[in-house]
């Protein structure tokens, strides 16, 4: 009874918790970018005058650098939805305030992923509410991962993945009273979430056609895409682990920043947490070589952004790159056998770079799935492409 009655109170917050950053994130670009929901939500990322850019993401490395320098020196250490997970105290204060910077700094233009504000945000107050209820360490460690799982699939409206993201990589094993505990928290945050984040799927992509020309690019492209996201992974862990501190993180942030910011005036799709790159490869929407460009920008500022002091993910990020590429692949595929659907491959890239980029196939594909409403149209060449990737990214 109290687990049962643990588990709703858990998924209602979490629920809550994401109503609140994607409530801040959807004021904030209206704000700023003047659309309703921003265009790093609902479209491609065209600012109305060429200098904002520059000065809206200048101005989230100044707000947030500030925020995260006061907040290390004044506050209490802020424990990962890892070390959240194994039991460390997450303190409540620190991370309300570390999660809202996250989010307006996407929300101004910050080439970082959101998705880490909501699985932080949700796990904390699942840390709260199961001490209240008196529950064994077991419990509670499954119900903050499955609080910090529901955080993602609250706010991209993927309960799925959300639940596969807890059980795959938070807890790294499987129970029925896991598996059980995670759905249910992320269906009813995902619920609870529903006045804001709309019953569908993130992208709105074209229907897509499996022939030979597409099974055959998936299993080529696989292997790139594991190349390409095992250095990306690499590359931002390594960075991530040189943020700066101090008034170093007051310098370095908000230069970053700016610099991402001036080449935002003249890309202005590698801005935000790539979404709006994402659908213009799923689109078709951009030249090949634009792409190949853009992915590449993506990758760098990505990268540099979380290396000035950043706090931010990769997911949205990674599927960004990856879509791009697998654009500019599919133009040139067709020199070589025609057929194969841009779209799907793009979709295909994606969940290879973002299969090998988190090292958890099961909640990428579902990811993907749900992120773009494929269903079952695209699982035979997304599982070859993903085997093909994560066996690649094995030899680096």
């Amino acid at each position: 009874m109290r687990l049962g009655l643990a588990t709703l109170v858990v998924g209602v917050a979490t629920g809550l918790a994401v109503l609140l950053l994607v409530s801040i994130l959807h004021v904030i670009e209206h704000v700023v970018w003047g659309h309703e929901e921003g265009p790093f939500l609902d479209g491609l990322a065209y600012p109305a005058v060429w200098w904002l850019p520059l000065v809206s993401v200048t101005a989230a490395g100044v707000i947030a650098g500030t925020g995260w320098y006061l907040v290390r020196r004044l506050g209490r250490r802020i424990a990962s939805v890892e070390e959240g997970v194994a039991g460390t105290p997450m303190p409540w204060w620190e991370t309300l305030v570390d999660t809202v910077l996250q989010v307006a700094s996407v929300g101004l233009g910050a080439s970082i992923g959101k998705e880490v504000a909501p699985r932080e945000l949700s796990a904390m107050a699942g840390s709260k509410i199961v001490r209240w209820f008196g529950l064994d360490a077991r419990w509670r460690r499954i119900l903050i991962a499955s609080a910090a799982g529901a955080g993602l699939a609250a706010v991209y409206n993927v309960p799925l993945g959300g639940a596969l993201f807890a059980v795959e990589i938070l807890l790294a094993q499987f129970s029925i009273g896991a598996a059980v505990t995670a759905l249910s928290v992320s269906a009813i945050a995902t619920l609870v979430a529903r006045p804001l984040v709309p019953d569908e799927s993130l992208y709105h992509v074209a229907s897509v056609e499996v022939n030979a020309s597409l099974i055959v690019a998936a299993i080529i492209i696989g292997p790139l895409m594991g190349l390409g996201a095992t250095g990306f992974a690499a590359t931002t862990k390594r960075l991530s682990g040189l943020r700066p501190t101090g008034w170093r993180l007051l310098v370095a942030l908000p230069v970053v920043f700016a610099a991402v910011g001036a080449v935002g005036i003249v890309f202005p799709l590698i801005l935000g947490n790539g979404r709006a790159l994402a659908t213009a490869g799923f689109d078709l929407s951009q030249p090949a070589l634009l792409l190949l460009v853009l992915a590449v920008l993506k990758y760098v500022a990505t990268s540099v952004s979380l290396g000035s002091g950043a706090i931010g993910g990769t997911l949205q990020p990674s599927v960004a790159i990856g879509a791009a590429l697998g654009a500019a692949a599919a133009a040139g595929w067709a020199f070589i056998w025609p057929g194969a659907d841009g779209t799907a491959l793009a979709i295909v890239a994606a969940a290879a770079f973002l299969a090998s980029n988190m090292r958890a196939p099961f909640t990428a594909i579902a990811l993907i799935v749900g992120f773009t409403g494929t269903g079952f149209d695209l699982l035979v060449p997304i599982f070859l492409a993903v085997a093909g990737s994560l066996a690649a990214s094995r030899l680096v």
